[in-house]
């Protein structure tokens, strides 16, 4: 038997129009704790027992010592910037995500330049992606201080933090 990509040297691609409110996930256990913390404008992480490492969100397993990890710690919601790449200006119908386009909907304004980065919240030992918010992209750097940007009504969902933004 050979390999899939030898099969199939090409993706296929849907184009079409994806009605994604029409889909229901159910989340495990620990989503449903880190988004209750969230609705508290809390950030959650599960704490190890074996190697005393915290990480945020949460996990079931140690991916360091494999330990199960039960119990859970609350961290700052100020961190530092561990990785960052700034986007060139998105522009409306020049870019498709999960086939649709962020700017038809809604999700980001035309020409807007977007600054996806890691982050490692005070008190964690991990790196949680989120979105930098407010600041210059000619000013960011790898060890920024940032501090969380809460829904101004959060709703127990993972857009209840918005983002970071600089301190």
């Amino acid at each position: 038997m050979g390999y899939l990509k030898d099969e199939r040297p090409q993706t296929i691609g849907v184009e079409g129009t994806w009605i994604l409110s029409a889909y229901h996930y159910k989340g495990s256990r620990l989503l449903e704790e880190y988004v209750k913390g969230l609705k508290r404008k809390k950030l959650i992480g599960s704490f190890c027992p074996g190697c005393a490492k915290v990480i945020v969100p949460p996990r079931n397993l140690c991916g360091r010592c494999h330990r199960i990890m039960d119990e859970r710690k609350t961290v700052s919601d100020k961190g530092t910037i561990t990785c960052f790449v700034v986007s060139p200006p998105i522009f409306k119908g020049k870019l498709k995500v999960i086939g649709m386009d962020p700017v038809e909907a809604g999700l980001i304004k035309d020409g807007e330049v977007v600054i996806p980065i890691f982050v490692k919240f005070d008190g964690s030992d991990s790196n949680a992606d989120t979105i930098l918010l407010n600041a210059d992209p000619k000013t960011v750097h790898i060890g920024m201080r940032v501090k969380a940007v809460w829904a101004k009504k959060p709703q127990g969902a993972l857009s209840d933090l918005e983002g970071v933004e600089p301190i």
